[in-house]
């Protein structure tokens, strides 16, 4: 889409100066008794600049959009000056000496930002285009910028810094749209928003109509599947799909995650292994790092990891508060209680075994409105003694490592509580 701006020159026998004016349909004229060495317009829509269609989303509070209009002359920054107090569309003027060859500056921003840098006036930067206006104008002359002239990202080949605050490689646009906060390089844009629901499912491994409003999909409104390969002794085939997945949601108390494993074909359920080395069954790897750090080891203080197979010790399946339930805790995991972790599990022959969890957000330092590290990993052991097979939902890397890096986890983020 394009909007067209006038270029429209003021001369006058005692002064040589030109108005940059960047109206919506109609050529402004100029005001004759000005003083000399300036202008002014007799009609107080001088410039009218609407913003970009992107910025128009419900995410970006639309009152509090503005604009910083600016030309730049021989290293010269001639500042436009706003005229109208009206939100949208931007209203103002801009003066320069006439026979000049402008360049126009235009950064959109929003108001009334919290958390951001002192000098930054609560005023986030969105998008920002910088255009040449044109060549010695002295005659009224009309320019056209396309939408996508704009600029809303930081990049090697286009160095814009301003677009993002915290320097973490993610646009402040990009966190607004997505409910991350752009001063704090912790809080990245999630791969997955987890729903709140203030219903809870019963937690016995068995599907509630409950879980029909959780979350079954990232931002890319792709499923969450568990179907990267990161550990195979020769049993997956090439191409094979076992439609593991995961859902969750949460209530402002507790996380709560189904798993999907084995189905009917692909069941093999085994149970043999000691405590300690409890991957070697089949079963599921939760983890996640609090505060994001993503560092390269567990800092020992919010980075989880436990295990939780299919079976418990009497080969039934397993359940928490039995005394033959098995859980365990990954050898690089910050110490956590047993009683912040709720789980059930269906073996369910014949069809989808399920896993069921509910993990206490204090006790487990996961936070509200915050992105934090997760994954989860299905093992499967086919016949006995130890595992083939690993899959992980986020790592891609084919590498089994997120027990010994949280820097492979995901971004996942539990949505704000209602007001």
């Amino acid at each position: 889409m394009q909007a067209m701006y006038s270029m429209k020159p003021f001369t006058r026998q005692r002064s040589a100066t030109a108005l940059l004016s960047l109206v919506a349909v109609v050529l402004l004229s100029s005001c004759s008794d000005s003083p000399s060495g300036s202008a002014t317009l007799n009609q107080t829509d001088g410039m009218v600049i609407s913003p970009p269609e992107f910025l128009t989303g419900r995410t970006i509070v639309r009152n509090n959009l503005d604009a910083r209009v600016s030309v730049d002359i021989d290293g010269v920054n001639y500042p436009a000056t706003r005229t109208s107090a009206s939100a949208s569309p931007w209203v103002g003027q801009v003066f320069f000496p006439s026979g000049s060859s402008p360049t126009l500056n235009i950064t959109w921003v929003e108001t009334g930002v919290a958390g951001l840098p002192d000098g930054m006036n609560a005023e986030l930067p969105l998008a920002f285009l910088t255009q040449s206006a044109g060549q010695d104008i002295t005659v009224n002359q009309t320019i056209s910028i396309d939408t996508e002239s704009y600029s809303t990202n930081s990049t090697e080949e286009e160095p814009l810094p301003l677009l993002d605050t915290d320097l973490d490689g993610f646009s402040n646009l990009t966190e607004r749209q997505v409910g991350s906060r752009p001063a704090d390089a912790q809080d990245i844009p999630p791969s997955v928003t987890i729903l709140y629901n203030n219903v809870a499912p019963v937690i016995d491994g068995r599907y509630d109509p409950i879980w029909a409003r959780a979350q079954f999909l990232d931002q890319d409104r792709e499923a969450l599947n568990i179907e990267n390969v990161v550990l195979d002794d020769n049993v997956v085939q090439d191409g094979e799909d076992r439609g593991f997945k995961w859902a969750a949601m949460h209530d402002g108390q507790y996380l709560y995650v189904l798993v999907f494993g084995q189905t009917g074909a692909f069941q093999t359920p085994r149970g043999d292994s000691e405590l300690g080395v409890l991957y070697h069954d089949d079963s599921v790897d939760i983890y996640w790092d609090g505060n994001n750090s993503k560092g390269s080891g567990y800092d020992g203080l919010d980075d989880f990891h436990i295990i939780t197979p299919l079976l418990g010790s009497d080969g039934l399946e397993n359940q928490s508060g039995r005394a033959t339930s098995r859980i365990d805790f990954g050898v690089n995991a910050a110490p956590l209680e047993v009683s912040a972790i709720q789980f059930g599990v269906c073996s369910c022959d014949g069809d989808t075994q399920l896993y069921e969890f509910r993990i206490d957000l204090n006790a487990g330092r996961i936070p509200v409105d915050s992105t934090f590290g997760f994954e989860i990993n299905i093992n499967d052991d086919v016949d006995g003694m130890f595992r083939e097979v690993k899959w992980a939902w986020f790592n891609d890397t084919g590498d089994d490592d997120t027990w010994r890096f949280p820097l492979r986890m995901g971004n996942v983020r539990l949505e704000p509580l209602p007001l």
